[in-house]
């Protein structure tokens, strides 16, 4: 187990393993088909839903189990500024809004630190806007990507 502190009992959060790509990847594509908003835009890119095996063997993906099962994945990327990018946060639609989501914030955050990172930065999606707010985030900046609108928000790990 990767990470425990503040975890309900029947979450455990790990490194991805070489073999969990495809699996991850349908993942994202369920939590991201979940909204009508970006629906039709996905399923004209199929490509934006990847997840590099490279970060997979470098251990930059999260799992997050419920009960055994992939509830959930992280991404925690290095960034050029000596932060920590959050690339990624995908939670099975079905249970959504049951901490599977802060959980992995928490253990990304747990990574972001022990590997020196003072912030960690994520691109954020209008939907996902208050729950990066309820988790201490400010918003930076808003810029366009190619599904819309999001907004660029920050964490301070160490102040």
């Amino acid at each position: 187990m990767l990470y425990k502190g503040g975890m309900k009992p029947d979450l455990v959060v790990r490194p991805a393993k070489s073999g969990e790509k495809d699996v991850l990847e349908h993942l994202q594509r369920r939590a991201s088909l979940a909204w009508d908003d970006y629906q039709k835009a996905l399923v004209e890119n199929p490509d934006a839903i990847d997840l590099p095996q490279e970060q997979i063997d470098a251990g930059h993906v999260l799992v997050c189990e419920k009960d055994g099962a992939v509830a959930g994945f992280a991404v925690v990327l290095p960034c050029d500024d000596g932060g920590a990018e959050l690339d990624g946060l995908f939670v099975e639609p079905q249970i959504w809004r049951s901490g599977i989501g802060r959980t992995l914030l928490r253990a990304a955050t747990a990574v972001a630190l022990q590997r020196g990172a003072k912030t960690l930065h994520v691109i954020a999606n209008p939907r996902a806007l208050d729950f990066y707010q309820t988790c201490g985030f400010t918003s930076v900046e808003t810029m366009e990507t190619r599904f819309g609108p999001a907004v660029g928000m920050t964490l301070v790990l160490i102040a």
